[in-house]
């Protein structure tokens, strides 16, 4: 990976964590890996109710589509195989969720779109 993306990548999880804490979110952890890949953001609701898995996609702008379609399958199916690994050793009560932030960065203003449950439909991934 590039320098640029790198730089690029962080700038959007540090943005997209600072919006979740606004929001009342709690961060659990970032750039939490697994041999199945990486989680950017783990947080809790602010009622505490779900933990909340975050794929972070950053752009400059929508030119080549939305953030949130560049999730492919495959990264869902690792992003759920890597959020059992992680309950698995974090006993959490609490329902969980597979979200989305896209921050784009080549506005007039940052603009960050928070996608809630952007996975609804995650179990054919989950193995128990």
């Amino acid at each position: 990976m590039s320098r640029y993306k790198k730089n690029m990548g962080d700038f959007g999880e540090n943005a997209a964590e600072e919006m979740l804490r606004s929001k009342g979110y709690r961060i659990l952890e970032r750039q939490y890996r697994t041999k199945f890949g990486e989680l950017d953001i783990i947080a809790v609701t602010p009622d505490e109710s779900a933990v909340v898995f975050a794929e972070v996609k950053t752009r400059r702008n929508i030119e080549h589509g939305l953030a949130a379609e560049s999730v492919s399958r495959t990264k869902v199916a690792r992003m759920v195989k890597s959020a059992q690994q992680y309950l698995f050793e974090n006993p959490i009560e609490a329902d969980f969720r597979f979200d989305v932030i896209e921050v784009y960065t080549d506005l007039a203003e940052l603009e960050i779109n928070h996608i809630e449950n952007a996975f609804p439909d995650v179990g054919e991934f989950i193995d128990f």
